[in-house]
């Protein structure tokens, strides 16, 4: 081992901790391999279980189910989980830039975690982090997870934009279609559909001569082509469309319909969003929610991320909300000026889970007069009272838009948003872990935007994120001396701890302050991790550390509460598997770790 690779080694954990004698011995038994797509096989093989440190280059580290797992770089390590486990070797590497690797095998990884103990809890904690992102499992059996790809059976079928509808109507029989992408230069503008032709050419009367671009819709809807089916889903019920192109790279690479989906026999959540969008009156709304639970439990019956089930009560709590807007209007006519209807907190986050209330509010125009205040106050009341009825219970905190307070000009939230934030007081605290996480359901786009836009500014006040960090670096995680739970009685339940007060909720917050700091307006705990990564404003492997602790809590709290008749956050650590306890303790350790960053980052300006 030269000079060269042993200051390599000396800057690479848990390397770093080996005393020389040790690192003598690695130097006998480490091996130097080149890596390129070509030998992967021959280098990392599946019958062979080796530690490796990777020297040089750029590797993905892909699952069985394909999904990325770590993307590995100069001095991080793969190949540990089945050196301690003994389990066979299911993930694959895929090369990004080639480069080299050190490989170590079992008899002498075994060697070195016994003669160092650092050595070896540091590949205890490793393994405890890593299994937060397994599954349990077999993937192929979640259809919601299948690459849209896999499911596209014919190229996409274009047509230039210039062209008249009576050839794309005649493309579409000869394709047997029901749409078609439309393009020019080369760029994807706008899609034409069956119903288009319907509704805007029939039925207008207008003349099929005329060019395609006059009557296709624009901008598209599209999705990546990698993307999973569950995300195309999703794309569909927001957007009330059968329609999304397909994408690979901003290029057009097919559709996919409505009726794919349908294909896969797991869609029916699809079909009971439709009903909700069809429902003519609140006593309809509250017969289709009575079957909401039974569609959740049979949807986390077939899917493997039960995470999921949170964004698709999500998604049926937008459906009925925007239904119940959609019935008032028709009741009583237009609104009387701009307005948005604002969803806060988890709603707006997109991880409701079985016990969530309502938080909402509305965005009036300035230019709303004490009559158009009253209509805007009946509509919340039907609103509120309706999502009640749906199963979504009033917030005890009345944080809705039945509460004058939350029912408000523009300008008048501005000014609520701008005293939370250079007079932070405890109130102010509690109410940015609310109102922060906001979405717009329904209504004015531009208004929405105006409001977005400058409480993001607002919220980069450092005075205002120093006391956000203090409060969540202080709130209690439930691991303690010797890494044992912290358990307590809450109510009737014993030796269980709150998931959502003690876990997930500072997940939330912390990556909300970080988020906010960063100018970022996205407002799921996902999402925000992933910008955040990318952009730099936290360390990459933070965001995979704490978005894979997200995932499994969310998973665990939603498999408690799809078993309850009145479902509720306390989990008791010692009904779990050792899978499951394990699990948790490394979520708890990496959220402590994420309080302490927190807490040095924004150690300033606190009161």
């Amino acid at each position: 081992m030269n000079e060269s690779t042993l200051a390599f080694l000396h800057r690479c954990a848990p390397f770093d901790r080996l005393p020389d004698v040790l690192l003598q011995y690695c130097q006998r038994h480490l091996t130097l391999h080149y890596l390129c797509q070509d030998n992967v096989l021959e280098v990392v093989p599946r019958d062979k279980p080796q530690l490796y440190l990777i020297k040089q280059g750029t590797f993905d580290l892909i699952g069985s189910n394909r999904q990325l797992i770590e993307r590995l770089e100069p001095g991080d390590l793969f190949g540990y989980p089945s050196l301690m486990t003994k389990r066979a070797i299911t993930n694959t590497v895929k090369v990004l830039e080639e480069g080299f690797l050190f490989a170590l095998g079992q008899a002498h990884f075994d060697y070195l975690c016994q003669h160092n103990k650092e050595f070896a809890d540091y590949f205890a904690r490793a393994l405890g982090d890593r299994l937060l992102t397994e599954t349990r499992r077999d993937i192929s059996t979640d259809w919601t997870q299948l690459p849209i790809a896999d499911i596209i059976e014919r190229p996409v079928i274009r047509l230039d934009g210039h062209q008249s509808m009576a050839e794309a109507a005649a493309l579409m029989t000869e394709q047997k279609v029901s749409c078609l992408l439309i393009c020019e230069q080369e760029e994807l503008v706008g899609i034409v559909t069956d119903r288009d032709i319907r509704s805007r050419v029939v039925a207008a009367r207008q003349s099929f001569d005329l060019p395609v671009r006059q009557f296709m819709t624009s901008p598209v809807i599209s999705i990546e082509s990698e993307a999973p089916l569950f995300d195309a889903m999703q794309l569909m019920t927001s957007h009330n469309v059968h329609h999304v192109a397909v994408v690979n790279d901003n290029q057009p690479v097919g559709v996919i319909t409505a009726t794919d989906l349908m294909r896969q026999q797991r869609s029916e959540p699809l079909f009971l969003i439709n009903r909700i969008r069809k429902a003519e009156n609140v006593d309809q709304l509250e017969a289709i929610a009575e079957q909401v639970p039974e569609h959740l439990n049979q949807f986390a019956n077939r899917v493997v991320d039960v995470r999921l089930v949170g964004d698709m009560l999500a998604t049926f709590t937008d459906a009925f909300n925007v239904q119940l807007i959609r019935l008032y209007l028709r009741e009583h006519g237009p609104a009387p000026c701009a307005f948005v209807w604002l969803t806060f907190g988890s709603q707006a986050r997109r991880d409701q889970s079985m016990s969530s209330d309502q938080d909402n509010g509305l965005l009036l125009d300035d230019a709303a007069d004490e009559q158009a205040r009253a209509w805007f106050a009946e509509l919340a009341e039907f609103v509120c009272q309706g999502l009640a009825r749906c199963g979504l219970t009033l917030c005890k905190g009345n944080i809705m838009a039945s509460n004058p307070d939350l029912r408000q000009p523009l300008a008048a939230w501005l000014e609520k948003f701008r005293g939370w934030t250079q007079e932070p007081d405890q109130k102010a605290l509690l109410h940015s872990n609310i109102f922060f996480d906001r979405r717009m359901l329904y209504g004015d786009k531009w208004l929405f935007e105006q409001f977005d836009k400058q409480i993001a500014g607002f919220a980069q006040n450092q005075i205002f994120l120093a006391n956000l960090a203090a409060n969540a670096a202080d709130l209690a995680v439930p691991i303690g001396l010797f890494n044992r739970f912290r358990t307590r009685q809450i109510g009737k339940h014993r030796e269980v701890l709150d998931i959502k007060k003690s876990a997930i909720a500072i997940i939330n917050d912390i990556v909300r302050i970080h988020a906010l700091n960063a100018g970022i307006r996205q407002c799921s705990t996902p999402e925000r991790l992933l910008v955040l990564g990318e952009n730099k404003s936290m360390n990459r492997k933070d965001c995979q550390d704490l978005l894979a602790a997200w995932r499994f809590l969310v998973q665990l709290r939603l498999q408690h509460q799809l078993g309850q008749a009145e479902p509720d956050n306390f989990i008791a650590p010692d009904g779990l598997d050792s899978l499951a306890r394990r699990q948790l303790k490394s979520a708890f350790r990496l959220i402590k770790d994420a309080q302490e960053g927190l807490a040095l980052k924004y150690s300033r300006g606190a009161f």
